[in-house]
């Protein structure tokens, strides 16, 4: 277990951890951070790296050695002078927020350090965010703050001003789809959902219920009726795809999974078929038919339709409407001769 909290901050983010490497050789710690980056980034990873770090007994070339007591007790989520924040829910309530205030006023329980990682900051309100300004302006000798967000602009400008802003940068693909694995997320999933975001925690979310699967399932039929060149793929919009976009979400990345398949599809009809670029790779021998019927012009025209409809929906234009039409413009660019 040790290992594995070691590897994982070194793995999704080398460069930061070298980073914070630096800054603690130099002694040029700053008292207040915010970790921003995508979920899944390893903002977590980096905040607990570096209380390990700080409250190591017996460090390492610049590591924690995470065998000591002090590394054991972080890695088992249980040192009393490191304190967690998060929302309930949509927002970091007022009752964390007292509870944080009144943690802030205490002495670490042991030593002279202590830390204070708040999750989703972005998710303080106006007057939440506000009421610890003094506290993050001036914690105290020993206090480090770690505030960890997806959306740096949903944060309160003063918030932002009185941190040191650390940037994460986005996994790689294959760094993306080995913490998916680890999330036990299915191959062909996790294949398909680092096409459209690079955010575990959006992945996650869509694999509640099972409708990830089944908007992937609803999408292939899709494709493999309409790309026949009739239109029996109208019928499927009606019967399958509308059945998993319930709300505008979830319209958004059915549009994203088509614009997704046809942008595969033309890849192959150009030659590209290695498996690291594609993400529909479950259906291959299908889409290797689609090609084969069709001149390389056609799915190009294809892929140019589908990407047409990605804005549509801000624009208030009916999902409906988007994907019938849709479907009637690729069945009559398919059976053209």
């Amino acid at each position: 277990m040790a290992e594995q909290g070691r590897t994982r901050a070194e793995r999704l983010q080398p460069t930061i951890v070298a980073r914070f490497q630096k800054i603690l050789a130099n002694k040029e710690l700053a008292h207040a951070y915010l970790l921003v980056g995508p979920g899944g980034a390893g903002k977590m990873s980096i905040a607990k790296w570096l209380a390990l770090r700080l409250f190591c007994l017996h460090p390492e070339d610049n590591e924690p050695d995470l065998t000591c007591p002090e590394c054991q007790r972080i890695l088992s989520g249980n040192h009393p002078d490191i304190v967690y924040a998060a929302p309930a829910g949509r927002q970091i309530k007022v009752d964390e927020i007292r509870r944080l205030k009144a943690e802030f006023t205490k002495s670490a329980v042991e030593g002279n350090k202590k830390i204070f990682i708040i999750q989703d900051a972005d998710k303080m309100t106006n007057g939440a965010a506000n009421s610890l300004l003094k506290f993050i302006e001036e914690p105290g000798t020993g206090v480090y703050i770690l505030m960890l967000t997806t959306n740096k602009s949903a944060v309160l400008p003063t918030i932002r001003s009185r941190t040191q802003v650390i940037e994460l940068s986005p996994l790689k693909r294959e760094a993306l789809l080995k913490v998916l694995a680890e999330h036990d997320i299915s191959s062909t999933q996790r294949q398909i959902a680092v096409g459209i975001t690079d955010s575990v925690a959006t992945i996650e979310q869509w694999q509640e219920d099972g409708w990830f699967d089944e908007a992937i399932k609803a999408v292939v039929q899709w494709y493999k009726d309409t790309a026949k060149g009739d239109m029996l793929g109208f019928v499927d919009v009606q019967t399958l795809l509308l059945k998993v976009a319930a709300d505008r979400d979830k319209q958004q990345i059915i549009l994203d999974l088509i614009t997704l398949i046809w942008r595969d599809t033309l890849m192959l009809a150009t030659g590209i078929n290695a498996p690291d670029r594609l993400h529909f790779n479950n259906i291959l021998g299908e889409m290797q038919a689609v090609v084969s019927q069709h001149p390389a012009q056609q799915l190009l025209a294809a892929s140019q339709l589908t990407l047409a409809t990605r804005h549509l929906l801000e624009q208030n234009i009916n999902f409906q409407n988007i994907v019938e039409q849709l479907t009637i413009k690729l069945v009559q660019t398919l059976s053209a001769r």
